[in-house]
């Protein structure tokens, strides 16, 4: 009998520890583990990513594509910017939209995620892909016309601090979609209620914020930055990029490298297109 209880427990123990594994690496994706097992994890899979998520073209473009287009129409030529892009999920549904006239800069602290994006948008020419966290990007205040990110906040070491970044290179009166998760079974302390979200959203600045039923693990929420300004428009990245290192100046690039003429900071291209501005600041 107590061999039939050792083998029980330990059964248990194998069972449990199973489970464990399962939840901190599949079911939260590494973020109670911390940012680096986060990337690893999406380096890992990011070959196979968009298969496990089964996107569908026609899906992506009727519920991503076009109530952005329709949001900020009658510009066609928006400067978008896709935090944590991933394979590039969103530069590629709007690249497919045929009103489409403007520019994507995608970023993401995935390499290997940012190479899949790079091959998933040719030979679409309407997106750039870019290496560098989240929590400071590269641009100026009011740079951009649309800012997006999706199903990716609750996966952040501090998300209040992501949006406040992504309002603040939004232009007054640019649209802001990001996502709430709604699933929050498996992900305690890491996710927001309706309540939280809108708090954090008004604190950033936006206005107009407005949940939008979805997937069955997320709302889309949309929001407007508070004043009005003109539309951006597409420009080249030249006229955009900021030096992560001295804050000073704008980017230029040199054959394959980004310099900075202020600090003599520089970037890399890697070779399929991504500019790699991490871990270098």
């Amino acid at each position: 009998m107590s061999d039939l209880i050792s083998l029980l427990l330990i059964g248990t123990g194998i069972t449990a520890l199973l489970l464990l594994g399962w939840w901190l690496f599949i079911a939260s994706e590494g973020v109670y583990l911390g940012r680096w097992v986060v990337i690893l994890l999406y380096d890992w899979f990011a070959a196979r990513y968009d298969g496990i998520k089964h996107y569908h073209r026609e899906y992506e473009e009727m519920y991503l594509a076009k109530p952005v287009m329709e949001a900020i129409a009658p510009q066609c030529d928006p400067l978008v910017l896709d935090v944590a892009t991933g394979t590039g999920r969103m530069p590629l549904a709007l690249a497919r939209h045929e009103n489409f006239k403007g520019h994507t800069i995608g970023v993401d602290l995935s390499r290997k995620m940012l190479a899949q994006a790079a091959k998933n948008i040719y030979p679409y020419e309407s997106a750039t892909f870019m290496w560098c966290p989240a929590e400071t990007l590269p641009f100026a205040d009011n740079t951009f016309d649309v800012v997006t990110c999706l199903e990716a906040l609750e996966f952040m070491t501090n998300p209040a601090e992501v949006v406040k970044e992504m309002v603040r290179v939004l232009r007054p009166g640019g649209l802001l979609l990001t996502s709430q998760r709604i699933n929050t079974k498996l992900m305690p302390g890491k996710t927001w209620t309706s309540g939280q979200l809108q708090e954090v959203l008004k604190e950033a600045g936006l206005v107009e914020a407005k949940a939008q039923i979805w997937q069955v693990d997320y709302r889309k929420v949309w929001g407007r930055k508070t004043g009005m300004s003109e539309p951006v428009g597409a420009k080249p990245l030249e006229g955009i990029l900021e030096c992560p290192w001295c804050e000073k100046s704008l980017m230029r690039r040199e054959g394959n490298d980004w310099l900075c003429d202020n600090c003599k900071g520089k970037a890399f291209v890697g070779k399929d297109g991504v500019i790699e501005l991490y871990p270098l600041y």
